[in-house]
């Protein structure tokens, strides 16, 4: 990635590495610059309606609001023939872009930012600065996390030093386990702010000291900013359940696993009555619940909790090898575990689903995408009945090949993978 102005701590030369934590960033609309625009338009912040929308009203009705704030686009759109040379067109879709973002609807919202940036570009400050800080937030969720970095590189670059700017790079640093970075940008924050810790820089830091394996300094940062959060922001459950899985985290990392399996629960509960049990956020508490089960040896609760969760990462928008194969090898080991309560064969559908979406993206050629087919071909071997065995033979052979050329090309080194495949 690019380095940030000389002010800020060097990002170059760092390993980026699989990314994981909140995905969430800050938003900041810089006032108007000099040399703003070429036609004098201004970028107002009152002017951003949809995307101040909270989308916490369940999964119908925030789809439902999200299609209407579309066609009411559209039709502006065809209202306007200068398109998006138009900044009122520009800002309208500038804000249905960063609606859908919230809403996980994460391919309609990359399509409109690519339409959108070569004007903001063109344009200058602040629109160039609006539309790099929103797609940083996309590619957060998309688990692109070094293109989301390089993103606010660029606007730490150009952009007047603004604490929300430093927030997000720690946010997407701490994703890609550079925790030292991470708590470096978080830190400048609070100083530009004038150095007091507020309970967002409390929620980060403790994140940060979690990661660390400084479990005993952030269990008490995260709870004082989760009792902060409660209240002072009572309106906003999705952010207080997002801290509902950190305390968890640290919790689960520290033994406490009843204790956390409590606060994933929680979170749970707030993120399937806000943003629906299609949402990443509601995976992301499923999971977690699912460890914590598993750490306490309810191995049938853990496992429908895992099922929650792989239902969402195979099917989302932003699907991944990693979690798929992690998910995977987790049901595995529930039923290494409990093999009478663990029913694999409920595997079969999502793997299906699995596939069939890292198809449809052009991620399904890959060693990465070898190894969650060939783990898939060997739960639903052990899954049983015939078609069961049929699926998982075109999996494990479709699987090896991917894992061997991925090997073979010097890309990883995955001997491993292809004896096990191989048995």
């Amino acid at each position: 990635g690019r380095s940030p102005t000389a002010s800020a701590p060097s990002s170059a030369g760092d390993p980026l590495r699989e990314a994981v934590g909140r995905g969430t960033l800050l938003s900041s609309l810089p006032g108007p610059a000099e040399d703003e625009a070429l036609d004098d338009a201004v970028l107002r912040k009152e002017d951003f309606v949809w995307s101040e929308h909270e989308f916490n009203d369940g999964e119908k009705e925030n789809k439902r609001v999200l299609r209407r704030f579309t066609k009411e686009f559209k039709q502006m759109a065809a209202d306007t023939p200068e398109g998006l040379r138009n900044p009122k067109l520009l800002t309208a879709a500038l804000d249905l872009a960063l609606a859908c973002v919230k809403c996980y609807e994460l391919d309609k919202a990359d399509s409109i930012y690519r339409r959108c940036i070569g004007e903001c570009r063109r344009r200058g400050m602040p629109w160039d600065i609006k539309c790099i800080q929103d797609m940083a937030t996309l590619r957060c969720k998309q688990h692109r996390q070094a293109d989301a970095a390089e993103l606010l590189e660029e606007l730490a670059s150009k952009a007047p030093p603004h604490p929300a700017t430093f927030i997000n790079l720690g946010t997407v640093y701490n994703q890609l386990r550079q925790y030292d970075k991470a708590e470096t940008w978080f830190l400048q924050a609070i100083n530009l702010k004038g150095g007091v810790p507020e309970r967002e820089d409390r929620w980060n830091l403790g994140i940060v000291k979690k990661h660390k394996g400084e479990c005993y300094e952030a269990l008490p940062m995260l709870q004082q900013a989760l009792k902060e959060f409660q209240e002072e922001e009572p309106d906003q459950p999705v952010t207080i359940a997002k801290v509902h899985t950190s305390v968890a985290s640290c919790l689960h990392d520290m033994g406490r696993f009843e204790e956390a399996a409590e606060q994933h629960r929680t979170a749970r509960s707030l993120f399937l009555n806000t943003v629906g049990p299609r949402s990443p956020l509601f995976s992301g508490a499923a999971e977690g619940l699912a460890k914590s089960l598993k750490a306490m040896g309810l191995h049938g609760d853990a496992y429908e909790a895992l099922l929650e969760s792989l239902e969402v990462h195979a099917t989302c928008d932003a699907v991944h090898p990693t979690p798929l194969f992690e998910h995977i090898q987790f049901a595995l080991d529930l039923q290494g575990l409990a093999p009478d309560l663990v029913d694999l064969g409920r595997l079969r559908r999502l793997i299906d689903d699995g596939v069939a979406n890292l198809e449809a993206r052009g991620q399904a050629e890959d060693g990465n995408a070898g190894l969650v087919m060939c783990r898939a071909g060997k739960a639903l071997l052990r899954a049983g009945g015939e078609d069961n065995a049929r699926r998982a033979g075109e999996l494990l052979r479709r699987g090896k090949d991917l894992v061997r050329r991925s090997h073979d090309s010097g890309e990883a080194n995955l001997a491993h993978e292809i004896l096990d495949a191989a048995r």
